[in-house]
């Protein structure tokens, strides 16, 4: 390996480390010295807005390209894409949403 991969690895890897302080999940709400909403200090984290930025990036992908793309070529033929029984439950309330949703019987945001 040479010298620039290495760079780019450790990189990669404090990014990934700085980042995942905007997603960390609570598994005690008592728990005082870790960031939450009531706690002033999960505003101020630093990349708090690009991690925001990188969710709507992400939501947009997810209902704009994956989505319909599922509906098109893996509801079809869900045996031949291995979709499991979950996956398969929630395309069937997704197509029906999309459905409700361009026939104008439900909005787009409740």
């Amino acid at each position: 390996m040479n010298a620039p991969f290495l760079r780019i690895l450790a990189i990669g890897v404090l990014l990934v480390g700085l980042l995942a302080g905007c997603a960390t999940t609570v598994a005690q709400q008592n728990t005082v010295a870790v960031p939450n909403a009531e706690n002033p200090e999960y505003l101020g984290y630093p990349l708090r807005a690009l991690a925001l930025g990188v969710n709507f990036a992400g939501n947009l992908l997810q209902y704009g390209v994956v989505e319909p793309l599922y509906l098109l070529f893996a509801a079809p033929i869900p045996d031949a894409v291995g979709l499991s029984l979950e996956e398969r439950a929630y395309l069937g309330e997704r197509e029906k949403a999309w459905q409700q949703y361009l026939a104008g019987e439900r909005p787009a945001v409740r």
